[in-house]
């Protein structure tokens, strides 16, 4: 239990740190853009998606150490790199006190996390996996999906509170400094936590590290050649089933609020904006709390009957989701929409990081695991928060197309996937092969 709190805990305040950028976007937008520039909320989230493109840079570096040095050691520098580069950006300076560089800094700033959020998720992700017993992978891998919503309700908790003390106006001037610097504080803490929690399980601070962080077969070969020569086919298929659960996902979290809280602010203006980031934040905690439950119900039937279900009923309901949260503002109505799509949501994002690690050998595990995702989350998850911006102005109708096409992709891979209730984890200490 300690390795599982010790993963957790800081993938928590990881994307604490990366979600905190996605749902203050429209609030500093103005301090590192023109502020009459009538782009600059399409720029941040341009910016956003720049985070996902050099993903899989990130996946590479960190996937290697994690395979060769480590699961945990791979995960306390990823988080460290997030961490700092949160604090950076609540130290920057506006686009008013330096012109054009703040936008610089602001890119080189999401790079950084970019390449940290790439290799974080493999390192949790597969330390997770491997440290479930036998018949309860999928509940314990569950909990990186947990902490990954979790980094989404703190930071809307964060909005809520600001948005309690202060205005838009607030927020935009120095509010958003407050919930990066608060991202980067914690992400520092949850790592001397973490190291405390490592220390008293094994009763020295120079101790070996559990079984569970060290990569089984390390000896052998973790590289990129490896990987696209004898583990090609798993690798597209993590790609595919990624593709649409991604952008989903995003959709789900980041676009959807968005569109809510507009949608409460035009109809009620402030008093309007706290209902709906309330009743998101209402919504992401029940996410939260059902992703135990989804990975707990993967033991007993398996992934795949999962994973089968996120496709089907989101190619049916995605569209309506998009258009009905741009329409709806009786905040019962909405909080059950945001609820039931949450509950798909869960079969997909419960189970996904399980089901990519059970189809690599243990040697090359995290850097299958992580360059897949990060490859898929590059091209469609991180830019649809963008597609939907960009093409706001003529309606949904091209994004709903987008997103509809994505999710019949994972679809497709659902159903071709193999494996049953048994974990492939569980055969030959781990190296289970694709």
């Amino acid at each position: 239990m300690g390795v599982i709190l010790a993963g957790s805990v800081p993938n928590l305040v990881q994307w604490f740190n990366l979600y905190i950028y996605a749902t203050f976007a429209p609030y500093f937008r103005t301090e590192f853009f023109d502020p009459d520039s009538p782009d600059s909320l399409i720029y941040v989230y341009a910016l956003f998606a720049v985070t996902f493109v050099v993903r899989p840079l990130g996946s590479w570096l960190f996937g290697r150490l994690a395979d060769t040095r480590g699961r945990q050691r791979a995960l306390v520098a990823a988080v460290t790199m997030m961490s700092a580069g949160s604090v950076a950006l609540a130290l920057a300076p506006t686009e008013r006190a330096v012109g054009a560089w703040a936008a610089v800094i602001l890119v080189v700033v999401s790079v950084l996390q970019g390449i940290a959020t790439g290799g974080e998720y493999a390192a949790a992700t597969v330390l997770l996996s491997e440290s479930g017993t036998r018949g309860h992978r999928g509940f314990f891998a569950s909990f990186q999906a947990t902490t990954i919503v979790g980094g989404l309700v703190l930071a809307q908790a964060c909005l809520l509170i600001l948005l309690l003390v202060s205005d838009r106006a607030g927020i935009s001037e120095w509010g958003w400094r407050a919930a990066f610097m608060a991202g980067g504080v914690a992400g520092l803490v949850s790592l001397l936590w973490a190291r405390g929690l490592r220390r008293g399980a094994s009763g020295s601070a120079n101790a070996s590290p559990p079984a569970a962080t060290k990569p089984a077969g390390s000896d052998r070969a973790s590289t990129m050649t490896a990987l696209l020569c004898e583990h090609w086919r798993p690798l597209v298929w993590v790609i595919l089933l990624t593709a649409g659960g991604s952008a989903a996902f995003y959709t789900a979290t980041v676009t959807v609020p968005f569109i809510v809280r507009e949608t409460f602010f035009s109809a009620d203006g402030a008093s309007g904006e706290l209902t709906a980031t309330a009743l998101v934040l209402a919504a992401l905690v029940v996410l939260m709390l059902m992703q135990p439950l989804g990975g707990a119900l993967s033991d007993r039937i398996g992934r795949k009957p999962l994973l089968i279900a996120f496709g089907a009923l989101g190619l049916v309901g995605a569209g309506g989701l998009v258009t009905v949260a741009a329409q709806v503002t009786s905040p019962p109505v909405v909080l059950g929409i945001l609820v039931l799509a949450f509950a798909v949501l869960t079969c997909y994002l419960s189970v996904n990081g399980i089901a990519k690690a059970e189809v690599f050998p243990a040697h090359i595990r995290a850097l299958g695991v992580g360059f897949g995702y990060a490859v898929a989350n590059s091209l469609f998850g991180g830019t649809a928060p963008l597609v939907y911006h960009a093409t706001a102005g003529e309606g949904s109708v091209g994004f709903i197309v987008y997103l509809t096409v994505l999710l019949g992709v994972t679809l497709v891979a659902a159903l071709v996937m193999r494996g049953g209730v048994t974990s492939a984890l569980d055969a030959r200490g781990g190296s289970a092969e694709g």
